[in-house]
């Protein structure tokens, strides 16, 4: 009993400390994206990510949905970076005030 406590205590305290990571930091400490070239293609993010639809449900909290987009399916490096900082493609015409992971 004592054992399996001090094992919930501690997957507690690692999760907490994986959610205390700045996203950015996560996704370059990745397994996945750690081996991701610079110059990734929407293909790669796919072979996790499922289909360009699966990462719209993932959103559709978000008012707008920044991947139901009225220009369709976009490359996902138009907006995320493997390497650096994320940049909202939208505000490029528009202004919402999405956060992205990673900013």
């Amino acid at each position: 009993m004592q054992f399996s406590r001090l094992l919930k205590i501690a997957a507690l305290t690692l999760c907490a400390a994986t959610i205390s990571f700045s996203a950015q930091a996560q996704l370059k400490n990745s397994p996945m994206h750690a081996n991701l070239p610079e110059n990734a293609q929407t293909k790669d993010c796919l072979m996790c990510h499922q289909s360009y639809d699966a990462v719209a449900q993932k959103t559709a909290k978000l008012n707008p949905n920044p991947h139901s987009s009225h220009r369709g399916e976009q490359n996902c490096t138009s907006c995320h970076s493997v390497k650096g900082k994320p940049r909202l493609e939208c505000n490029d015409c528009h202004t919402f005030d999405i956060k992205m992971k990673g900013e």
